[in-house]
């Protein structure tokens, strides 16, 4: 006897699973199992059967309190605490599971026939291209999307949007990394069934790169029942990677990770044709679209249907004309151009109007967080869209100061105007502004790169995502004291703020 695996059984008995459960799960035999409880057979940290116990225990931490009880367990042995990813988590997990990490002198090791050959056919399946197993697969595609150039994209084609994968935590954290990380882009071909909670499950896990166009995602119909789902990542002139999975989700998905140079050339071609007869989910300008970007926000704004606006700054839309065209003056000598400007803002303004005074819901939230930080640092910096110009704008503190007396204005003559100040926005509002016009569109601006983009769709599924997060945000704002006389005295305050520091400026 090697000694019971104290750890093991604790986390079976923490998470509510017997012996059978964690055999059915891993197609380790039950008696095996019992024997590596027992003490009386090592379950060796680098064993294929280690890997898939910590695999299906994972799955089975689905709640923060087992994540920090696991945790705790983990700090015993000294490991990393620090760990923010699926595969730390993993590697921790196998580490505090295993047995072998002190082995008694005078205790001959046993063997076992599945372990030895297990560790050979590993090697030979990483040979092959080959790896079995979500973790696995992640591990070996984070090599390769890390491997892209930074400013140059990858590709991915999924059959159908009931793939487990992309929206498996262990895939899209380590996607959400390599972005952030690499500065890279992912196109996404999806061959949607018509199954609209998948693609909206989608949708949620890549919301934040949708909005900063990191990721786009294009969209066709395909059959509504596949013999497998597959999931194509295609590295250009480099490697492909082909996931397949099963319908049914019990058995571990494959990974064939390919390098033969003709085979990756006709796999891209091929996704090529079929990205062409793809319908973009959003539609993305930068600023050199200009035009095309202030014709969307007309659309937004100035025809009938209800508008929300989340928006992490604040909103030139209601200044006064006076105070539009005093900045207007301030930044364009060309009277020509001074000119046009000053009608188109007056279009804009005008159809606003009409639309509010017609009844249309309108609905705006912003941060306090925000409006502290403008008085602080006597400006505004948005994109430069707002005032018919390229790149970024820096609003003076008058300008601010005149946008929140219009807030006021509009709060006093509009009841169906109503603004919500929030002490400080979620992470995935940060720098940008969405509007979305119910059942219509979804609008994003978003000024976080080099230059302003814009995102826009009529997609449906992605329309009524968008939605769903705008409630849960204005729900949460609207628990206490959100009336409008609040929401006046707030702003009010800030405005003597802003109207004691123009003063001294001034003096």
């Amino acid at each position: 006897m090697t000694g019971d695996n104290s750890n093991l059984k604790a986390v079976l008995n923490r998470f509510q699973l017997s012996n059978i459960d964690l055999a059915r799960a891993t197609g380790i035999d039950p008696s095996l199992i019992s024997r590596y409880i027992s003490g009386s057979r090592k379950l060796k940290k680098n064993s294929q059967q280690a890997e898939e116990i910590a695999e299906f225990l994972l799955t089975k931490a689905d709640t923060t309190e087992k994540i920090d009880w696991l945790k705790e367990q983990f700090s015993t042995l000294n490991l990393p605490e620090d760990i923010q990813s699926v595969l730390g988590m993993k590697r921790n997990l196998v580490h505090w599971i295993s047995t072998d990490r002190e082995i008694a002198a005078g205790i001959p090791e046993e063997s076992s026939e599945w372990e030895e050959s297990a560790g050979d056919e590993k090697d030979d399946r990483r040979q092959k291209g080959l790896e079995t197993g979500i973790l696995p697969i992640v591990s070996a595609l984070s090599e390769d999307f890390r491997a892209v150039s930074q400013g140059e994209s990858a590709d991915i084609f999924i059959t159908s949007d009931r793939s487990r994968m992309i929206t498996d935590p262990a895939f899209s954290e380590m996607l959400h990394a390599v972005l952030e990380e690499r500065k890279i882009s992912v196109n996404v071909v999806i061959c949607v069934s018509g199954d609209t909670r998948q693609l909206n499950k989608i949708i949620q896990t890549y919301m934040g790169e949708m909005v900063s166009g990191t990721m786009r995602f294009y969209t066709f119909f395909g059959t509504t029942q596949n013999v497998v789902e597959q999931m194509f990542c295609i590295f250009r002139n480099r490697k492909a990677a082909i996931i397949t999975e099963t319908p049914v989700g019990a058995a571990r998905p494959v990974g064939v990770f390919v390098e033969e140079p003709d085979f990756v050339r006709e796999i891209s071609q091929s996704y090529d044709a079929t990205y062409r007869y793809s319908q973009s989910m959003f539609n993305i300008y930068n600023d050199s679209y200009v035009r095309s970007m202030i014709e969307v926000l007309y659309c937004e704004y100035c025809i009938p249907g209800a508008l929300s606006v989340v928006k992490d700054s604040v909103n030139p839309m209601y200044m006064s004309l006076e105070a539009y065209w005093r900045v207007l003056r301030a930044e364009n000598q060309d009277d020509r151009e001074y000119a046009w400007k000053c009608t188109e803002y007056r279009r804009f303004n005008d159809a606003f109007e009409n639309m509010l005074e017609n009844g249309m819901p309108c609905r705006e939230i912003i941060s306090l967080k925000r409006l502290k930080t403008i008085v602080n640092e006597g400006k505004c910096r948005m994109a430069g869209l707002y005032f018919l110009t390229t790149g970024y704008f820096e609003l003076d503190l008058q300008g601010c100061r005149d946008i929140l007396s219009g807030y006021v204005d509009y709060l006093n003559r509009f009841p169906n105007f109503s603004l919500l100040i929030l002490d400080d926005l979620p992470e995935l509002h940060k720098s940008n502004c969405w509007h979305v016009k119910e059942n219509q569109s979804v609008a994003i601006n978003d000024w976080n790169g080099a230059v302003p983009i814009m995102c826009q769709s009529t997609h449906s599924a992605l329309i009524q995502e968008f939605q769903k997060h705008f409630e849960a945000i204005w729900k949460r704002g609207t628990g206490s004291l959100s009336n409008r006389a609040y929401v006046i005295s707030i702003l009010q305050s800030i405005i003597r703020e802003m109207d004691e520091k123009l003063q001294v400026e001034n003096k």
